[in-house]
């Protein structure tokens, strides 16, 4: 099988390297980050040094192939220009777990990491590099752009668009055919009745908004 490098050791790795291992497609060389020593272990896997390391590490060890292991949706795509303008050809492999119900024409970019029990119906678009924890719906003909994620229990109805950089956080149930915009956050048991604008965040049952979002503002 062939070797992936992990950027990033945060939260979202373990989970990472779990549904890797039982996707049993790729062998896991390490993991890069920033904040952790070079040497130390994450769940059995070394820390191979920072993201600044990482031409000498493909080259070392001939692999030009990883995921990125972050939940945050702009660190995640500031790593991914980081890496992009580093090592061009440097491909990307998704993280796929095999309990993951994927319906139909369902259309999978690259570099997603979706967990158990997730649902791709019939017909959904689903971005590069975006995430999807436990057990959320993404319910027929959907539309989510890169970069975004949704997390566990989240159920979204048919036709939902979702934008770029957005986040849709635990719990939340979004009506059919409603759009949500870029870098918007939906706080969690929000219920969406109405589509909502770019930069924004929303909470609430029904979700309203709450206030107005920056350009790589954190999730939380």
């Amino acid at each position: 099988m062939e070797k992936i490098i992990l950027i990033g050791g945060g939260t979202h790795v373990q989970y990472s390297i779990d549904i890797i291992q039982k996707e049993n497609k790729y062998n896991i060389l390490g993991i890069l980050d920033d904040n952790i020593r070079v040497g130390e272990e994450l769940f059995g896997f070394p820390v191979l040094g920072g993201k600044e390391d990482l031409q000498n590490i493909t080259k070392k060890y001939n692999v030009y192939k990883g995921i990125i292991t972050i939940g945050d949706n702009w660190v995640r795509k500031n790593i991914f220009d980081y890496v992009s303008n580093l090592i061009p050809s440097f491909k990307w492999v998704n993280a796929i777990h095999p309990s993951v119900i994927i319906g139909s024409d369902v259309k999978i970019g690259v570099g997603v990491i979706a967990m158990a029990g997730v649902i791709f119906n019939p017909g959904a678009f689903i971005g590069d590099f975006t995430f999807y924890a436990t057990g959320c719906q993404i319910e027929h003909d959907c539309s989510i752009s890169e970069f975004a994620s949704v997390s566990a229990g989240s159920v979204l109805g048919g036709f939902v668009k979702i934008g770029k950089y957005s986040a849709i956080t635990m719990n939340v149930t979004i009506f059919d055919r409603l759009s949500i915009g870029d870098n918007t956050v939906v706080g969690s048991a929000s219920l969406v009745t109405k589509s909502l604008p770019s930069n924004i965040l929303a909470y609430g049952n029904p979700g309203k908004i709450i206030r107005d979002r920056q350009k790589n503002e954190k999730i939380i």
